[in-house]
């Protein structure tokens, strides 16, 4: 339990921080908290993937069964939480894709990435990064192909080819995806950095995680508890236990994946909700606040679980 506490105090320690400064003057408010988070997405876990991706591949390429075993639980767990909404909350069929991406979609990019990394190095970002490169482009398209299918006004919906190419079109300019293109670009060149350009990279990938983190903690305050606390309990309890026993069972004993990779990757699926359920629930209009309550009590109860997780797992 004391290497657990090692790895995993630090980080919620960050996040906490984070929350503090994001309720005190000294981030001036949304614009103080945007900044902070645009600074993580455009400039440090860029960098750091950058790096990361710069050192190439396996010689095999991307191993598959890590990302067919995550995927297939994940879009297994999705489907099930639809079907909770539907026949336990009985909630319209327009929200239905909104409860699934809010049970199954992890908070990666802010926490998954920091954690993972300061739990295991390099070696752990490596199935981590395989993961994360379909991560967004599987879950957000799903979710707004089924949430537009279900909206009630034909004359509203988007047909789902023009909605595949818009969100291609978004995510090939998001800066997540950029900087591991450029990285895997860039180790296939057989390069080195100039001194000063490595030594920047080095600084901005250093501060990813602590940036990050206190990031995070941050965007929590603009988050509040409403809306049918049950239903948001349910949605927490689906993403912190459910997803990951399913992503267990499939990368461990359908998948037969290397231990460490079952390990990261049920770590990864047992992150709270990232805020991007939040961000399509506030574009259409509805689920918001059950969304915005289950990031925010799933994050305050991820100290919990994935300390548990940790422990369980043996690390």
């Amino acid at each position: 339990m004391g290497a657990v506490f090692e790895v995993v105090f630090p980080v919620f320690a960050l996040i906490a921080i984070g929350y503090a400064l994001g309720k005190s003057p000294l981030l001036a408010g949304e614009a103080g908290i945007q900044a902070l988070t645009s600074f993580v997405f455009y400039a440090a876990i860029p960098a750091l993937l950058f790096r990361l991706f710069g050192r190439g591949l396996p010689e095999g390429g991307i191993e598959w069964s890590i990302v067919l075993g995550y995927f297939a639980a994940t879009l297994l767990h999705f489907g099930l939480t639809m079907g909770v909404s539907r026949f336990v909350f009985r909630n319209p069929s327009v929200e239905l894709g909104l409860a699934g991406m809010t049970a199954s979609f992890s908070n990666t990019v802010l926490m998954g990435i920091p954690l993972i990394y300061t739990a295991f190095g390099d070696d752990g970002m490596l199935p981590l990064l395989m993961i994360v490169t379909f991560h967004p482009m599987i879950l957000i398209p799903l979710a707004t192909i089924i949430t537009e299918s279900m909206r009630g006004d034909a004359s509203q919906r988007r047909s789902p080819v023009l909605i595949l190419f818009n969100s291609v079109k978004s995510l090939a300019v998001h800066p997540v995806i950029l900087g591991m293109l450029a990285g895997l670009v860039f180790g296939m060149t057989g390069w080195t950095l100039p001194v000063v350009l490595d030594r920047l990279v080095d600084m901005l990938s250093s501060a990813a995680t602590p940036a990050a983190l206190c990031a995070l903690g941050a965007s929590l305050t603009r988050f509040s508890i409403a809306g049918d606390i049950k239903e948001s309990l349910t949605l927490v309890a689906l993403k912190l236990a459910g997803l990951p026993f399913l992503v267990w069972v499939f990368t461990a004993h359908v998948f037969d994946n290397d231990p460490l990779w079952v390990t990261v990757a049920t770590i990864n699926a047992a992150m709270p909700c990232g805020v991007n359920a939040f961000l399509l629930a506030r574009y259409y209009g509805t689920y918001t606040q059950r969304s915005a309550s289950a990031i925010l009590i799933g994050t305050g109860f991820s100290v919990v679980t994935v300390s548990a997780l940790f422990a369980l797992m043996g690390t």
